[in-house]
């Protein structure tokens, strides 16, 4: 077959295009505050790039996502600089369009010049691959790095094997995609099998060496660096029993990223898995036993309810098959129709893709065993993805490799449609064109229809996380007027369908959202939206605590005394709500009583505010030693505790004992240079 070279730099080019003008209309702040200031898994990819500039990353312990990406990014910041976002998203750009070229290469080497040009159009267009070549993520570089590989195993003549710098190649290439995405490892006995059976590597053990050679080449010094630096032996990444415990627990979705016992803010940190799990047992453990003890969870609820989890699975085959695109943190339709490229409905998704797929991959005129390498490529990482949980990043790859066949399939109707339009007589193409769109349409409707079967649709997902999110993203840009409006969205929006689930972002927006409208003299409104907040959650303590604050800090301290017991009335061993209470009755002079509650929160560990508060008591009941001994005793357990060493100060000062009063406003400004009393006294102390 003659390689028509123009294809590839064609579908590039087209494909950088689209990616360069989502990206110019994701630029703009007052659109996507994000760009600037990434959030969610984009914030911790751009904050562990950066800590590879200042060498405080990666951390002395085992990798917990697989880190090829974070390299990339951080070598990005290193050439173009960590704020020059837009050159550095324009390459992402670029990566993610290769992506498309090798596709249409890969369609090239199955069915010709025709499928080529399909299957990169369609892959260049594919919404999804757009939108997320516009994020700080790694798929963009996996979904490339996959179909580098599936060109390079197509790429030889069928029946002879690869040469030696061949298969050393398509080694590197799947090493380099294992460190960036490790699922793609379970493509091992596909690729074996077209290796041995379809190319003739025959079993000598050499060729299987040198590939084995190629696949640890970028694996080693991953593993090296967590053996060594980490102390533990983990391969690439030790984030694989949390995600398979996330898909298969008796509260999964099959699309969340949440699971039993751990926070509702939980976004992928290893640390905060790692705390967990010492928690859940009770041990000192390391990443390898952490994963352990994930993994063994996600078996047990296999073990213990088997029914249960099978239904699991088959819903998450379902939300596969399904045409609505679902994220385990963004709600993919909110963004979308914030950028004015993919806002149009013009761009191919998921179930276009699928049902041309489909009918691509029943072609029997395809090179030899190449069609069955693209098949069981697309079938075991559509299992890799059923086996952990389903959203549109963890999809993407199969997509991408459906976009291959898809090719394939829009040949098939192309050739057929031109046929009969050439020759009405032709009925062998007519007939083949209409049972391909027959099988097209039948596919289409089954994936469209999977949304509305046992799943929420993600077009009516979650707007509410999406605007607080958004709310998130401008007050980190400092732009706090549109934070606001985004939180008020939100807040509507919670009124309108209150979820359970909501509640822990509920925590964060409702209290910070007070907090901009009480900073700006706005204390009226901001005790509206608390109070509200209140009566959508009568149940819960957080929203009495939030309302306690703001009227103590409004100078109203008996009605925060009376939300501080509606909240212990809710939760009687709520600590915050027992320590609100005491400041509340420190407030209203009821000193003796205050003290009382003070003390009984003195043993909390690590907590110094009821410490403190001991101490103020004690000043106004004329009590200077036990005064001194409880400030003190926050400066052991706090020595940055500005506010008790001001106290400590102002007590020496009282009672005469002039040399440590300078000593301490002397430590204070070192602490706290703002504090204009300390530095009144120094200036006026002949001492």
């Amino acid at each position: 077959m003659t390689r028509p070279r123009w294809i590839f730099p064609a579908v590039v080019a087209v494909a950088f295009a689209l990616r360069a003008a989502h990206i110019a209309c994701l630029a703009d702040p007052t659109v996507n505050p994000f760009f600037g200031h990434p959030l969610t898994d984009a914030g911790v990819h751009d904050a562990w790039a950066r800590g590879l500039l200042d060498g405080t990353w990666p951390p002395a312990a085992p990798f917990f996502r697989a880190p090829l990406y974070p390299f990339f990014l951080g070598g990005l910041y290193k050439l173009l600089g960590p704020e020059n976002r837009l050159a550095v998203q324009m390459v992402h750009a670029l990566v993610s369009s290769l992506g498309a070229g090798l596709a249409a290469l890969c369609a090239l080497r199955l069915w010709g010049a025709r499928a080529a040009w399909a299957a990169g159009l369609l892959c260049a267009a594919l919404w999804t691959n757009i939108h997320y070549a516009g994020e700080l993520l790694g798929v963009s570089l996996a979904v490339t790095l996959d179909l580098w590989l599936l060109w390079l195993l197509l790429r030889g003549e069928p029946g002879k094997p690869p040469r030696t710098a061949a298969l050393l190649g398509i080694g590197a290439v799947w090493g380099l995609s294992a460190i960036t995405r490790p699922t793609i490892l379970i493509l091992a006995p596909v690729v074996a099998w077209y290796l041995l059976r379809r190319r003739g590597l025959g079993p000598r053990p050499g060729p299987w060496l040198v590939l084995a050679a190629g696949l640890l080449l970028p694996i080693l010094p991953v593993a090296l660096h967590n053996a060594i630096r980490g102390g533990e032996a983990v391969v690439i990444a030790s984030q694989g029993g949390i995600n398979f415990y996330i898909g298969n627990n008796a509260q999964s979705d099959g699309q969340t990223a949440r699971a039993p016992g751990l926070s509702a803010h939980w976004r992928g940190d290893g640390a905060a898995s790692l705390q967990t799990a010492r928690r859940e047992t009770g041990q000192s453990i390391g990443a390898v036993r952490a994963d352990r003890h994930f993994l063994a969870k996600g078996l047990d609820f296999w073990r213990r309810d088997p029914g249960r989890a099978m239904a699991l699975t088959a819903r998450k085959a379902g939300l596969l098959l399904a045409a609505g695109e679902r994220s385990n943190n963004k709600n993919l339709d909110f963004w979308r129709e914030r950028s004015r490229l993919l806002r149009w409905p013009l761009w191919p998704g998921w179930a276009l893709i699928l049902a041309l797929g489909a009918v691509g991959l029943a072609r029997r005129d395809t090179a030899r065993g190449g069609r069955l390498l693209l098949l069981g490529s697309i079938a075991a990482y559509s299992l890799a993805v059923i086996i952990f949980f389903v959203n549109a990043r963890y999809r993407l790859p199969v997509a991408a490799l459906l976009a291959v066949a898809a090719g394939g399939g829009a040949d098939v109707l192309i050739a057929g449609a031109a046929g009969a339009i050439r020759d009405r007589k032709r009925r062998r193409w007519r007939g083949r064109t209409a049972a391909a769109v027959v099988a097209a349409s039948i596919l289409l409707a089954v994936s469209f229809g999977a949304d509305r079967i046992g799943s929420r649709n993600p077009g009516d997902e979650d707007r509410f996380e999406s605007l607080k999110l958004l709310g998130d993203g401008y007050l980190a840009a400092g732009d706090q007027q549109r934070a606001v409006d985004a939180y008020e969205s939100a807040v509507e929006a919670d009124r309108i369908r209150p979820e359970p689930y909501r509640i822990a972002t509920e925590n964060d927006l409702y209290p910070r959202l007070a907090g901009l409208l009480a900073g700006w003299g706005r204390r009226d409104e901001a005790r509206r939206r608390l109070s509200g907040w209140a009566r959508l959650r009568p149940e819960l303590a957080a929203p009495r605590l939030a309302l306690g604050e703001l009227l103590l800090q409004s100078g109203d301290p008996a009605g925060a005394l009376g939300q501080y017991a509606y909240a212990l009335a809710a939760e009687p061993g709520n600590s915050e709500a027992a320590l609100g209470r005491a400041w509340a009755l420190y407030h209203l002079g009821k000193t003796e009583e205050a003290l009382e509650s003070f003390r009984a929160l003195e043993n909390d560990p690590g907590d110094v505010r009821a410490l403190f508060g001991d101490g103020l008591c004690r000043i106004r009941l004329d009590q200077p030693d036990a005064a001194e001994r409880a400030f003190r005793r926050v400066l052991d357990l706090r020595p940055r505790y500005w506010q008790a060493l001001g106290n400590l100060a102002g007590l020496y000062e009282r009672t005469g004992r002039l040399a440590e009063a300078r000593a301490a406003y002397r430590r204070l400004l070192k602490i706290h240079p703002g504090d204009e009393r300390a530095r009144a006294w120094l200036d006026q102390d002949p001492g």
